[in-house]
């Protein structure tokens, strides 16, 4: 009996252990400085030019404190919940603006939800990194 006890008793500590120590693993959330966002749709030609630039960037800078999300345009349900999602992030203004654009991509301050610039096809990746990475740094 006393060796059963022993026994559940290590079960429970090492469970416990075991919980605390991934708990103690996991870094805080971190609010995001920037939102970057692509408003897209597959028929614009600004978007094919632009390529997987949107996909790069967000591989290059990965460790910024960045959102990045696709506002998509490409049908009429897309376009209802890319405003939905505009709007969950209180970013009407941005969207009343923007929200029938495409091909283009727009980092804005998350804290006062302005727009800090525009980033289109005629720029580069390494033109758009270093004004992603102006933006975190303001």
């Amino acid at each position: 009996m006393r060796g059963r006890l022993f026994f559940i008793f290590v079960v429970i500590f090492s469970l416990l252990a075991s919980t605390g120590s991934a708990q103690n693993q996991q870094k805080p959330a971190e609010a995001p400085k920037i939102i970057a966002i692509k408003f897209h749709a597959d028929w614009c030609g600004f978007c094919k030019a632009m390529g997987s630039t949107f996909e790069e960037l967000q591989a290059k800078f990965d460790t910024l404190p960045v959102l990045y999300l696709v506002l998509d345009h490409t049908r009429e349900y897309n376009r209802k919940q890319s405003a939905y999602l505009a709007y969950a992030l209180d970013l009407a203004d941005v969207w009343a603006e923007f929200g029938g654009k495409t091909g283009f991509i727009l980092l804005i301050n998350a804290k006062t939800k302005q727009v800090v610039t525009k980033l289109t096809h005629q720029q580069s990746l390494k033109e758009m990194g270093a004004l992603l990475v102006e933006a975190v740094k303001k």
